[in-house]
Order: C-alpha cells, then structure tokens, then sequence
C-alpha cells in the first residue's frame, strides 16, 4: 500500500460503492404527476433540511391527493445567493441558509402554493431510543422563512408549513383534511394518501438497507475498507458535502451512509448523553457498529453552526474508543476549499493501511463481540447525564 499521499486502500479498480450518490438521486426521483394529470394543480416543495429524509414520503402523499410536485432547483451557490437578503443569523447552519434560495426560487415568478411543513418528531429509527425529536432548527425552520421572506409574509401565495405528526397515520390524515381544507380533500382521500406516503417512504428505506449491505458485501469480497460518512440527512446534498464522499472513493475505499447501516448495529447502553434526537440515534448506531468491525472506519460531517453536534462529537468518540478506534470530524460551511479535508481523509487512509499492515484489530466492546456482517437490531435504555463540549476545529482527529 502507498503512504500518505494518495494511499490506496483495497483494490483500484471496478470503483468502490458510494452510497451518497445514489441517495441523492434515488431521494427525487418518486413518481410524479405532471400538471395536465393533476387535478388539483401544482405544489412546491423546497429540496431542503429534512426533505432529504422525507421527501419520498410527502411527494406519494400529494400524488396520491391529485397534485403535480414542483421541486426546487439543485443546490449551488447561486442559489444560495438567492436568498441570502432574508437569512436573520449569519450563525445558522449552511443547509439552513440554503432553505432561502430554495423558497425564493419557487416563490418568484410562480403563483403555485408551496408545502413545507413543520416536523417535531420522526418516526423511531432506533429501536431503545429516548425519544424522535427533530432538532429545533429542521421542526420549525418553515415558520422561519415565512418570517422572513417578503412574499411569504405578505401572503402572496399560500404558504402551507403546518406542524405535522408524520408518527401517527390516524392523526396526520385528520390534519392532512384539515390542511388542505382550500382543496376539499376528503376523508377516505386523507388515508389513502396516508398509506401511500408510508409505503413510499418504507420502499425508499428498504432500497437504502439494501445498498448499505450491498456496500458491505463489497468491502468483504474484496478485502477493502469502507468509511461510514455519518452526519444528518440533509448532508447528501452535493453543495452542502462539496464532494468528500468522491474525495474517499478517490482513495479506494467504499462509502457508507449512517442510515444505510444503522439498521444492523446494537447500541451498547447506557449512553452518557440523553439519545433524544432522531438522526443522532442512527448516528450513534452507526458508530456502534463500525467499532466492532476491523473493515470499517466512521468519518463525522459536521455543520458550522449545529450546537448540538458538540454532544454528539464526544459521544460518538466514546464508542469508537472503546474498540480503539479514530475518530475523525470534518467540519462543513459554504466554503469550497477542501485542502484541509483532503489532507485529513489522507492521513486516515494511511493510519488506516498501517493498523492493517501491523495487524492491529479492533478491540471487542464489553458486551457485543467483533462480528462480521449480521443484521442486528438496537435495544436498551439511556439515563441522562451531563455531556462535556469541546472546543471545535476545522478538521479533527482523535486517537492519530
């Protein structure tokens, strides 16, 4: 193998899978009307936040109630400059500062209303978790933006953010006629647009495992290595990522996302922070399972301005030490400029061809042994207790 620069791990050719690729492209590709087959007009949907986990879902529902979905465009730079006038904290993260261009882009020169509701809670993706909460910036950014942007507040268009409980399918199709009240949407309508969006976002899930173990199958067959790029859901955007899952593949080794492989890990309790947030469960499921294995390692994508990514930063290295494993963060803006980066998933490359060279494996965690690809399921309970920040980097390493 090859040394810090430009090290290879596994083998060059065929190309390792990447997983947040096909997200990407399989998230918006649902079935959609086009407007002369809907009865009920066009809906805009922005391709932000929290759509890059739920977009199957809200994109079957309104086909199924008789709309043609008009999604916003691709993110860039651009775009983002689009809305950047309307944005009340520079503080915020990049993907919140993105959901303005994406509003003002189907807002401007379009009278079609737009659907962008409010989600406190997820359903649970992790089986032993405290709770499902979205955090406080993706439950209420639509209510942010409509603050914030002037056709919004005026009201030139209908502007439909109504807080949802995308957990409960009784409920949601009695808020779904209630919502959508302008349209005349019937009872029998509701739940059949209910069950249709489970079904979509259940097969988009389905598909997702699948290609997390397809990945894994390779890394075994070829005696590779993959890195499970974990982060939010919203970090599949290709502007928000800047190319990083490429810059790994680059490096011959697969790329894996928490939620393709979350579904296979037990989580050894009891955690030291209150497992409360929907997307951090599968995180630190994730992590669980990339400590008990010796052929994968777990890089963190980490957003400038996310506060509670300084409790999940510590706990997600508490779990890979336990197994002797590195812990890595790559923090993400708007800016382009992946130097840092670049040098960071080198220098993990490199450790990661000398631990291989000196057969050093990965330390078996108290309770669950090293095991090879199996699906497992999470379990158990967490207790509350305080969790301890540190100071943030551009890039960090631990255990080097």
């Amino acid at each position: 193998m090859a040394g810090a620069r430009g090290t290879v791990l596994g083998p060059p050719v065929s190309g390792p899978p990447e997983l947040f690729a096909w997200k990407y492209s399989r998230l918006f590709s649902i079935e959609n009307l086009s407007p002369e087959q809907a009865p009920r007009g066009r809906m805009g949907i922005p391709r932000v936040l929290n759509l890059y986990e739920n977009y199957p879902f809200w994109a079957a529902l309104l086909a199924s109630l008789g709309f043609s979905v008009k999604l916003s465009p691709r993110s860039s730079k651009t775009l983002s400059e689009r809305g950047m006038d309307s944005i009340p904290s520079e503080s915020i993260c990049y993907p919140a500062k993105l959901a303005h261009g994406h509003l003002v882009s189907l807002v401007e020169g379009s009278g079609n209303p737009v659907f962008y509701p409010c989600i406190p809670r997820e359903r649970r993706f992790v089986e032993g978790s405290d709770n499902r909460f979205n955090c406080p910036v993706v439950t209420s950014y639509p209510e942010v933006l409509l603050n914030n942007i002037d056709a919004l507040r005026a009201g030139r268009l209908p502007y439909l953010n109504p807080f949802l409980p995308i957990d409960s399918r009784a409920r949601l199709a009695r808020r779904i006629i209630q919502e959508f009240s302008a349209w005349d949407v019937l009872s029998h309508e509701a739940l059949a647009a209910v069950d249709a969006a489970f079904a979509a976002q259940e097969e988009y899930r389905r598909e997702l495992r699948e290609r997390g173990e397809a990945a894994l199958s390779w890394v075994e067959g070829s005696g590779g290595h993959g890195i499970a790029l974990a982060g939010r859901p919203y970090h599949a955007d290709p502007e928000v990522h800047h190319g990083i899952p490429s810059l790994i593949t680059g490096l011959g080794m697969a790329v894996l996302s928490e939620d393709s492989i979350c579904h296979l890990a037990r989580v050894e309790r009891p955690l030291r922070v209150v497992d409360q947030w929907a997307y951090h469960s599968r995180l630190y499921a994730a992590a669980s399972f990339v400590a008990r294995r010796d052929d994968l390692d777990l890089v963190q994508l980490v957003s400038f301005g996310c506060g509670l990514d300084a409790v999940t930063a510590d706990q997600v290295e508490e779990i890979l030490d336990r197994s002797g494993k590195s812990y890595t963060a790559v923090k993400i803006d708007e800016h382009a400029n992946l130097g840092a980066a670049r040098i960071r998933m080198r220098s993990l490359a490199a450790a990661i061809a000398d631990r291989r060279a000196a057969g050093r494996r990965a330390l078996p965690c108290a309770r669950f042994p090293l095991a090879r690809f199996s699906p497992r399921r999470c379990g158990g309970t967490t207790p509350y207790s305080r969790p301890r920040c540190r100071p943030s980097t551009s890039a960090s390493s631990r255990r080097p």
